[in-house]
């Protein structure tokens, strides 16, 4: 017979046996619309369901059977030719199961039974709403952090680094030093630049600080040639988010010529084109060469005409104007009155008259040349060795990241380089070139898709980085390990229930919350990224938790006898407290997020604010519609569930369960048919590929465990093991026994729990620390160092053959971006210079192995080249301080520099650290003049003006500038090259043109050569020298700073006025950590109060409790043998782990409560209710663990953040729920028996009779022993 023909006949069997016998069988149920509608109702509250209990026998509840079909009855009555009346519907043993007769009011909770279109439209609204939020999130890697930290910067052009810490930061440092929240200040003070940094405490409002900052600096007196200072908002995600590279090709684009034509075209054409884009905040232009007009002066034509620079300065200013003269009227006209003569050409600007010399004009052309040249060429770039110019593209802060790409790729598409090239030098050639509009429409195709945007013209532009590719990929792997997750989670729920109705029924929870907490996100200005994507994948698992235990109560009540209605109603009645208790306590963990400092907290609470949505969405969906779902019959898909077998024919069976998969879309559509067309064709493929997910999961283990070898199977019962959790006795029956025996045996399992204890206090001791896990982005980036002076056009020719030889790693690199030397106006570093390179290698894969064959190959090379620094960073995600950083303290430079060099080479000889640098070094060499006042004096001389026409002369001075259509080119004076070549020229300049007896500056001033520091900085008030480092491969935090300390503890004379103190990441981590350690505190504190309020008592709350150190066991265990660190992320799982392991226990208690309050006693009631209770548990426990399991895996772009939250999860959850299995019924035993022993007095046993009476447990009302 096939178990088609077997099911039928079985249905036949119930039909007679439900009409010959109707007070024993259950009660007829109404087909599933009269279901919905039918006015039979149990009473709502606890006082019913009490009241339809003692019409029972007292005897001891035994276990429950599996379920077969959640709407067996149902179809049953569907099938019959009429409806029953609502009289038939009241049982002999509840005659008054019937309270909606005469148009009586519903029962209080049967609003999802009684009201299924409510219920259903109400919840198509939120998932619409919810879907169409989706749309709307905008998508970054990471959250929005709000870095409490302004930099103040000040330009001082000329100064040197000591000059520069007077003048400038040592001002600004004492007027802001006492801006309210300020938790630490410190300066940067470079040659020419002062950065004052303010760091707030992170409750502190941005915009009341900058203003603060504001009104102070307004209080400050600085030197009359220091710049305005500016403030500047601090953002560590204010890298490029997109880099272009712009090359040219042929005649046009060799030499210098060709390096002021690309400069010209990313300035006048790309950067126009990007800037007005919604979402850019900056376009950076780096490489090429910078237009200027040099006049260049000959020294000995100064002399004989007696000119000073600061005079043919002032020269040109004066000739180069238009000038407006107003209007004037003749008649019935009025005329503009212009003064027209600024320079059209190189030839008028020779042609200035500068001075006369015996009635001779002296002209321009006289005293020198006037060329069209460029800026002194400091930086250099190269894109996979080729010369270009870069162009960096910074993002607002709230922009989208990934639709700003999409923008940026439309928009360069309609870039016309056919245009430019009609524009030879910018106004030689007029544009509107014939030809030009045909070639530009080449450029409108590929932008977006390739990576190549354009090639004509011999100009060709490529996005060399974009950090939304990254992002993408990122939040792709997110939303694919949520989608697996949920799949392997229904999965579960099938193999459990074994009825596609009752799966289809759960499996609607996870979709439907999903969808309804995007709409909140939305409106809290939540972005789509790793976290928050991550935090709905974290909870997918636990999204079907409260419906399983709605489902299987409705299960158990509907097998007890109620009809279908009334099962809906009591089943979700009688778990509705513990269900919302359950969700209430994991909500609740993340409350205490709020006190989290640093950066932990800016960046998780996007993820703890996607936990807490869906699984309050979760919960609606279990108490409303998953119970409008199971009293609608499942919508009659035709199916019944079977009792798992382990005969061959069941395996079949269970393969055919597919075919009727795409039915499973009217779960879904068939309470919302108004909008049936539109929701069709989605779920009727998600039906296909989840029944085909489920047929080959089924093939592969059932043709290996029932099919292949039934001897086996039936011999070692594997294949009963793997389908006896979904409910089959044995399982249970076995669980019963192993409890009983904990039971007898109490000081074992107390034993056991004492050493898991000891275990964790000891496991939170011994693990490494680090603040977060090292992401991998498939990007490295090698800053390189020659010796400080080494001029640009040496720096490459050294370090060319690296650059080529990381080309050359086709395995693993896709394409090296070359900085050779910097640019002052961007730079933000004072060890930049153009002795200075940085090598961005982009890796094909992004992972930690391709990083580290690549850094290896390298760094043999660099070894060959001597008097060579390296450096290798990776770009980071929170933080911006290097992991180590030791600060040493002092006030004398050369002393703070020589105990820093110490330092560094103490750090470096450890093995656990790289790439270690002081930021006290020596700086570039220079040509110091220190004037003579008395020599000054002598001659008549001022020292300001000395200085000045000594700066003009050999640096050179902005005279004007030279105006085209559409730009203003800078024109420069300053003297010959060749005359400012060595010191001797320096020394020889004449510092007072025109006068009687010509005064070199050798006779004022003494000009020697020197070295002064790279820079100086100050943190509250004190210079410090910062000694960085790295983390060796493969090395945490923790350890490292352990290993620092004792060395510099030990290893280092540390003078009396000398300190030293280890910031960077350690500090974070250090500040972090303990609000993390008060967040987990205050967790387990909030889930002993729900509980207490849920059973109103103090002790039961406290026997739950016991799960959350076997959880932590669990999850330390799991740490120490994968080699995982304590971090940010392990105590964020640790802290939702807090949350979800305790709902089982109290399912458990809570249960346990129900049948001593039934008259059961207390080790029958332990041993009832765990086996009733272990199918529900393994299934929540099943279904988070794997929906978990794709994440803890670690595959895709970003999984090192993802990894160890899952796995803590996953370990801590297994973990405690088998352990919890028994300890909890003994700790629960032994606690209940010794507040019985202590209540033993002859005066209080009354008062326990009459308690135990009432139906109230020992442990909540005081009754003594066991019933």
């Amino acid at each position: 017979m096939s178990p088609a023909d077997e099911r039928d006949e079985k249905r036949g069997a119930a039909e007679t046996e439900g009409a010959a016998e109707p007070t024993e069988a259950a009660v007829p149920a109404a087909p599933a619309e009269a279901a919905a509608s039918a006015p039979a109702e149990m009473a709502s509250d606890a006082e019913t369901a009490e009241t339809s209990q003692e019409t029972k026998p007292t005897e001891p509840v035994e276990p429950v059977e599996p379920v077969e079909d959640t709407v067996a009855a149902a179809e049953t009555a569907a099938e019959s030719p009429s409806d029953p009346t609502p009289e038939a519907l009241a049982t002999p043993e509840d005659p008054e199961r019937s309270e909606f007769q005469d148009g009586a009011a519903p029962a209080r909770g049967s609003f999802a039974a009684r009201r299924p279109v409510a219920v259903g439209v109400v919840f198509l609204a939120a998932v619409l709403f919810g879907w169409l939020s989706y749309f709307q999130l905008p998508v970054n890697l990471m959250p929005e952090l709000t870095y409490p930290t302004l930099t103040v910067r000040t330009e001082f052009p000329g100064a040197a680094p000591e000059e520069v810490e007077n003048e400038v930061s040592r001002p600004i440092e004492e007027e802001l030093g006492v801006i309210g929240g300020l938790e630490r200040i410190s300066s940067i003070s470079r040659a020419g630049v002062s950065d004052v940094v303010l760091e707030f405490q992170w409750d502190t409002p941005v915009a009341d600080a900058v203003q603060d900052t504001l009104e102070r600096l307004d209080q400050v007196f600085l030197p009359d040639e220091a710049e305005r200072p500016l403030v500047l908002r601090f953002d560590p995600s204010l890298d490029p988010v997109i880099e272009l590279a712009l090359s040219g090709q042929g005649e046009r684009f060799r030499g210098e010529e060709g390096l002021r034509r690309l400069r010209r075209i990313a300035e006048r054409q790309v950067k126009r084109e990007l800037e007005p884009i919604k979402g850019v905040a900056a376009v950076q232009v780096r490489g090429g060469l910078e237009e200027e007009i040099h006049v260049r002066l000959d020294r000995a034509a100064l002399a004989r005409t007696g000119l000073s620079p600061t005079q043919v300065l002032r020269r040109l200013a004066e000739e180069n104007v238009n000038v407006a003269g107003g209007t004037l009227e003749e008649g019935n006209v009025e005329y503009m009155v212009r003064t027209l003569n600024e320079y059209t050409s190189l030839a008028e600007i020779a042609d200035t008259i500068v001075t006369t010399v015996d009635d001779r004009p002296v002209r321009l052309g006289d005293l020198g040349e006037v060329v069209r040249s460029h800026k002194e060429r400091q930086i250099e770039t190269r894109a996979d060795g080729e010369l270009s110019v870069a162009l960096d593209l910074y993002k607002e802060g709230d922009a989208n990241m990934v639709a700003l790409s999409k923008r940026v790729r439309a928009a360069l598409g309609k870039v016309d380089f056919a245009a430019e090239a009609a524009k030879e030098e910018g106004e030689e050639r007029k544009a509107g070139a014939a030809d030009a509009p045909e070639k530009a429409k080449r450029g409108n195709g590929p932008a977006g898709i390739a990576r190549r945007l354009f090639d004509e013209e011999d100009v060709r532009l490529e996005i060399v980085a974009d950090r939304s590719v990254f992002i993408e990929r990122s939040i792709a792997e997110v939303r694919n390990n949520a989608v697996l997750g949920g799949l392997l989670a229904v999965l579960v729920l099938y193999l459990f229930l074994r009825s596609i109705r009752a799966t289809a029924i759960v499996a609607v929870a996870i979709p439907a919350s999903l969808l309804v907490a995007f709409a909140p996100l939305d409106l809290m200005g939540v972005s789509l990224n790793i976290m928050s994507l991550g935090g709905l994948a974290l909870g997918v698992g636990m999204l079907v938790d409260c419906s399983i235990v709605v489902l299987e109560s409705i299960h158990r009540c509907r097998e007890e006898g109620d009809d279908l209605v009334d099962s809906v109603v009591r089943g979700t009645l009688e778990v509705r407290s513990a269900v919302i208790a359950s969700t209430l306590t994991t909500v609740a963990v993340f409350l205490p997020m709020v006190f989290v400092q640093g950066v932990a907290g800016q960046a998780f609470g996007d993820l703890a604010l996607a936990v807490v949505l869906s699984l309050v969405a979760s919960l609606a969906v279990a108490l409303f519609l998953i119970p409008m779902l199971a009293a609608r019959g499942g919508f009659d898909l035709g199916l019944g569930g079977r009792r798992p077998s382990l005969t061959p024919a069941s395996w079949r069976a269970l393969v055919e369960d597919w075919r009727a998969l795409s039915g499973a879309k009217r779960v879904l559509v068939a309470p919302l048919l108004l909008v049936r067309t539109l929701v069709w064709l989605p779920i009727e493929i998600v039906g296909k590929l989840f029944g085909a997910l489920v047929t080959l999961v089924v093939l592969l283990v059932g043709g290996v465990v029932g099919i292949v070898s039934p001897d086996i199977q039936h011999k070692t019962e594997i294949g009963g093991v793997l389908l006896n959790v979904a409910g089959d006795t044995a399982v249970a029956d076995g669980y019963r026994t192993l409890l009983a025996r904990a039971l007898a045996a109490p000081r074992l399992v107390v034993a056991l729990l004492v050493a898991a204890l000891a275990a964790t206090a000891f496991g939170f001791v011994a693990l490494d620390s680090e603040l977060l896990p090292e992401v991998h982005q498939g990007e490295i980036t090698f800053e390189l160092a020659l010796p400080a002076g080494t001029p640009l056009e040496r720096t490459i020719e050294v370090l060319a053959p690296i650059e080529a030889s990381l080309a050359s790693e086709h395995d693993l690199v896709e394409r090296v971006l070359a900085t050779y030397g910097f640019d002052p106006a961007q730079s933000t570093r004072s060890d930049e210079g153009e002795h200075t390179a940085r090598f961005r290698v982009l890796l094909k894969r992004a992972d930690a192995l391709s990083e580290r064959a690549v850094a290896e190959r390298v760094r043999a090379r660099l070894r060959e080249i001597p008097d060579l620094e390296e450096r290798l960073t990776r770009p980071v995600l929170f933080s911006f301080r290097t992991p180590i950083e030791v600060e040493v303290h002092g006030d004398d430079l050369d002393r703070l520099k020589q105990q820093a060099a110490v330092v560094e080479t103490t750090l470096a000889s450890l093995p656990e650290l790289a790439d270690v640098a002081s930021t006290l070094r020596a700086g570039a060499p220079e040509v110091e003049i220190v004037y003579d006042r008395e020599r000054l004096a002598t001659y008549g001389l001022s020292l300001g003006p000395v200085a000045e026409s000594v700066r003009d002369l050999v640096r050179g001075a902005e005279a004007t500038r030279f105006n085209l259509k559409d730009r203003r080119i800078p024109i420069v004076v300053q003297l010959a090259e060749a005359d400012r070549r060595t010191i001797d020229d320096v020394r020889n300049l004449i510092v007072n043109p025109g006068g009687d007896r010509p005064i070199p500056l050798a006779a004022i001033a003494d000009v020697q050569l020197g070295e002064g520091p790279s820079e100086v900085r100050r943190i509250d008030g004190r210079r410090v020298a910062l000694v960085r480092a790295n983390l060796a491969p493969g090395v945490a935090l923790g350890e490292a700073v352990l290993r620092l300390r004792r060395a510099l503890d030990h290893e280092v004379d540390w003078p009396a006025d000398m300190t030293y103190f280890v910031s960077g990441q350690d500090e974070e981590w250090q500040r972090s950590s303990g609000s993390l350690y008060l967040a987990l505190a205050l967790s387990i504190f909030l889930v002993y109060v729900i509980m207490a309020a849920q059973f109103e008592s103090l002790v039961h709350p406290f026997v739950i409790l016991f799960t959350i150190p076997l959880a932590f066991f669990g999850s330390i265990v799991a740490l120490a043998l994968l080699g995982m660190s304590l971090s940010i992320v392990v105590f964020l799982g640790m802290i939702l782990l807090a949350g979800i392991v305790v709902n089982n226990a109290i399912v458990l208690v809570d249960y346990v409560n129900v049948l001593r309050a039934r008259g059961m006693s207390r080790q029958e009631a332990l041993l009832t209710a765990g086996q009733v209770r272990l199918r529900p548990i393994l299934m929540t426990t099943a279904t988070t663990v794997l929906g978990l399991l794709p994440m803890a895996l670690g595959f895709g772009d970003g999984a090192e953040l993802r990894t160890p939250m899952a796995v803590t999860v996953i370990a801590g959850l297994s973990v405690s729920t088998l352990l919890t299995l028994l300890v909890i019924p003994v700790v629960y035993d032994r606690l209940d028996a010794a507040l019985a022993r202590g209540r033993e007095q002859p005066e209080k046993k009354a008062s326990a009779e009459t308690t135990a009476g009432a139906g109230v447990p020992a442990l909540a009302g005081g009754e003594g022993g066991e019933s």
